[in-house]
């Protein structure tokens, strides 16, 4: 009965990766990227930018930490159609790239020690990256946002707790709690003086093999409960609302999207669930085309969201 049931699972993970292949399709977008390089104690990482038509200032900047052995990561990456909501939305999209040197499956370190912590190893970079394109292309310091897939929502979890004063709102896609750890005292102890509720966009698909949706749910209370102890009664503990859409153009698979809006006026959280995917086909909709109108709505997320004073959800 065992390898019977494994069997069955292989298959059913086959068909939804096919089934997703004929509804993703093939990547179409195509953008004018620039590659860059970013150096300081902790290192070198390259990255590759993106800029609107209309030029740099005042715009919003968006950063995007690709997954392990991500297609991103190729010498010219192509396909990648948050370039094409860029355009449409009028913000800056760089994508870091991992060096293979630093992980032979081309992951970001999340998980080690001084990945956790402000001014040092890879979130250093990552961080420098962000403030050399502010000041480089004079971007609206108050509209700053990352973002990331896999083990790259996992490091933006991490920055999103050692940098709050320096992105506006994150959007961690399918990833372990921070420190994989319960309890939101421990971002706000990273925070710092500077702890504020972090406006937070989750995805997380239903059949994830890898972050499974369980511990996508405890990522979503773990920030939770930190932007309530940040600003009490900020952030509600359930939906405000739910919004169930079946699949259609830029939509590939049904999904779910809670919504948690603060009485204060802002959306503090929204959980999006494709469903009938896992954590592949969650991968190729948040980078592909087909997944267009999910981008546009993480994007619409974040962009509603400007830097808030510590201790103040909007």
């Amino acid at each position: 009965m065992r390898i019977a049931a494994i069997r069955l699972g292989a298959v059913f993970g086959a068909f939804l990766i096919a089934t997703a292949a004929v509804l993703l399709g093939t990547p179409r977008a195509q953008a004018q990227i620039d590659k860059r390089c970013y150096t300081n104690t902790a290192g070198t990482r390259c990255y590759y930018l993106h800029i609107p038509p209309g030029g740099s200032a005042g715009r919003p900047l968006m950063v995007y930490l690709h997954g392990c052995d991500d297609p991103l990561t190729d010498t010219q990456p192509t396909g990648f159609s948050l370039t094409r909501v860029a355009d449409e939305m009028g913000f800056v999209l760089a994508y870091p790239i991992q060096d293979q040197a630093a992980n032979e499956h081309v992951c970001w370190n999340w998980d080690e020690a001084e990945s956790r912590e402000r001014n040092q190893g890879e979130p250093s970079i990552i961080a420098g990256i962000t403030t050399t394109l502010i000041d480089a292309f004079a971007l609206d310091r108050s509209r700053v946002y990352l973002g990331g897939y896999s083990a790259g929502g996992a490091m933006t979890t991490n920055l999103g707790a050692a940098y709050p004063d320096l992105y506006a709102a994150i959007a961690p896609m399918a990833v372990a709690p921070y420190r994989a750890q319960l309890g939101g005292q421990l971002i706000i102890d990273t925070m710092g003086a500077r702890a504020r509720p972090m406006p937070t966009y989750f995805l997380q698909t239903l059949f994830d093999q890898i972050s499974n949706y369980a511990i996508g749910r405890s990522n979503l209370a773990l920030w939770r409960e930190a932007g309530n102890l940040a600003d009490p009664d900020s952030v509600p503990t359930l939906p405000t609302g739910l919004q169930v859409q079946l699949a259609g153009p830029g939509v590939p698979i049904p999904l779910t999207a809670e919504h948690y809006d603060s009485p204060r006026g802002c959306e503090m959280a929204q959980f999006t669930t494709p469903l009938l995917a896992e954590h592949s086909i969650g991968a190729r909709i948040v980078q592909d085309d087909g997944g267009i109108e999910v981008q546009r709505n993480l994007m619409r997320f974040l962009l509603a969201h400007r830097m808030t004073a510590p201790h103040q959800a909007c």
